[in-house]
């Protein structure tokens, strides 16, 4: 009796072994369903930005550069800030009313688990005007991703944040800033854009309000993207930045500067790529005429 059980165990382990050789999309199927990739994804989550904060290895934006964005280039003074690991209701709330005060929008790229706890402070963040883009569900690093995950991750939070909003998100920031070129494609593929960022005021490691303005306030030129964070882990500290904020801004539009939010800047940026290619091809026909 038990030579026969052992006998159909191992033909199931070898029927199962060839199923996987000879049709290895059928077992990618049904990892990818909903239920049981979900069941994995939460493991992707690495932690707070100090712990996990990783460097670009290879110049995205140069090889996608209709994906991914890291600064634009305005005729006139103009500047984009962000927020990221929102919502919370701590400093988020804090947040929305120095912008509310000085009328300034900004982009919130917020964490789909986050959103779901905080639906009120979503509703907020919409109805004052600004942005909303997709940080993920769960914080995932997708540079540790396949495709089919990061995919499943970023619809999960983007379905969220259109329930909570009633308006569609195609804008992704990834955690850590942690992309790798298959990563890219993938988000590409599925009609999103990238918007990273051109200064960071690490407010993340807990800064003084000095601190982060020092971070940010130097390093501003037209067409820069600007880093801050309106929520962090148990162990982070925003009090800096927000104390920061109002000074930010007043500087800023002291100098003239406007600001836009992602939206606003793929919409330039898309101008600017059609007014580019009308000379170019007016060029090729002054060349041929002659």
């Amino acid at each position: 009796m038990r030579n026969t059980a052992f006998f159909y165990i191992i033909i199931g382990i070898l029927i199962s072994v060839a199923t996987v050789i000879a049709k290895p999309q059928a077992v990618d199927s049904l990892l990818q369903s909903k239920w049981l990739g979900e069941v994995a994804l939460p493991r992707y989550t690495d932690g707070s930005e100090r712990e996990s904060r990783t460097p670009e290895t290879v110049d995205l934006v140069s090889l996608f550069p209709d994906i991914v964005i890291r600064q634009w280039y305005p005729k006139t003074q103009k500047v984009a800030l962000t927020f990221d690991d929102g919502p919370d209701d701590v400093y988020t709330p804090k947040i929305l009313d120095v912008l509310a005060k000085y009328k300034v929008r900004a982009t919130f790229f917020l964490i789909g688990s986050a959103a779901n706890k905080h639906q009120e402070i979503v509703r907020r963040i919409h109805s004052e005007g600004h942005e909303i883009g997709n940080h993920t569900y769960f914080h995932s690093n997708l540079s540790r991703m396949a495709p089919w995950q990061i995919l499943l991750d970023l619809r999960k939070a983007r379905k969220t944040l259109s329930d909570i909003t009633g308006e569609d998100v195609l804008v992704v920031r990834p955690p850590y800033g942690a992309l790798d070129p298959p990563a890219v494609k993938a988000i590409g593929d599925e009609g999103y854009n990238v918007l990273l960022w051109t200064v960071d005021s690490l407010d993340w490691w807990g800064l003084s309000k000095e601190e982060v303005m020092e971070n940010v306030i130097p390093r501003v030129e037209s067409g820069v993207i600007v880093l801050h964070h309106s929520a962090g882990g148990p162990d982070e500290d925003l009090t800096g930045s927000v104390d920061a904020l109002p000074e930010i801004i007043e500087t800023l539009q002291a100098q003239g500067y406007t600001f836009l939010t992602a939206s606003e800047i793929l919409e330039e940026i898309r101008i600017q790529n059609e007014i580019k290619k009308e000379a170019e091809e007016a060029s090729k026909k002054r060349a041929r005429a002659s």
